[in-house]
C-alpha cells in the first residue's frame, strides 16, 4: 500500500463543474482525515473512504473539520496567475495513533459530478507525510504551508 500526495484527478474535474465552494463562511464544508500505512491514497482516488483510517481515543472517525481561510484577491498570484487556497492548522488532543498521511475531502460538495450525479464526499487533495508520524497520549498538529503561489496546499495553475 502507499500514500502518494497529489491533488485528486476527480477534484480537478469536479473544480470545473463548480462542484467545490471555497468561500470562507458560506462555502462548502471540507475535512481532513488520517490514515495508516496500510492505506492507498494517491490521485485516483475520487471520495473519503474509512479503510485504514486511524483510531484513537481524541479522533472521530471522518477526520476533524478544517476551517477554511476563503478565497480574497490574494488568492491568485497576479505575476504568476497561480489561484490557491490554504486552511488553519488542526489539532488532534489527547491521541495516541500512527499515521502516514492525510486526505482532504468535501462533505457539502455544491454541486452535482460529471453527468449530474451526486457527489459523496469527494476527494480534494492527499497529503504524504513522507513517514510514519507516531504520537502517544499527546497531541497531533497538521500545519499548513504559506498560503501562496508556491507553497498552498491547494494550488491550481
Amino acid at each position: 500500500m502507499a500514500i502518494t500526495q497529489a491533488l485528486c484527478t476527480s477534484f480537478r474535474a469536479e473544480f470545473l463543474l463548480a462542484a467545490h465552494d471555497f468561500r470562507a463562511s458560506t462555502g462548502d464544508t471540507f475535512k481532513i482525515a488520517l490514515f495508516t500505512s496500510s492505506a492507498s491514497l494517491d490521485a485516483t482516488t475520487a471520495a473519503y473512504a474509512a479503510t485504514n483510517e486511524v483510531s484513537s481515543a481524541g479522533y472521530t472517525a471522518g477526520g476533524a473539520t478544517l476551517t477554511n481561510n476563503g478565497v480574497t484577491s490574494a488568492s491568485v498570484d497576479a505575476s504568476s496567475g497561480i489561484a490557491h487556497i490554504d486552511f488553519a492548522d488542526v489539532t488532534w488532543s489527547g491521541v495516541t495513533f500512527t499515521t502516514r498521511g492525510a486526505l482532504i475531502y468535501n462533505t457539502t460538495p455544491s454541486a452535482a459530478g460529471e453527468g449530474g450525479g451526486a457527489l459523496t464526499n469527494p476527494a480534494v487533495a492527499v497529503l504524504d507525510f513522507g513517514g510514519d508520524k507516531t504520537v502517544t497520549a499527546g497531541a497531533f498538529t497538521i500545519t499548513f504551508p504559506a498560503n501562496d503561489a508556491t507553497n498552498a496546499i491547494i494550488r491550481i495553475e
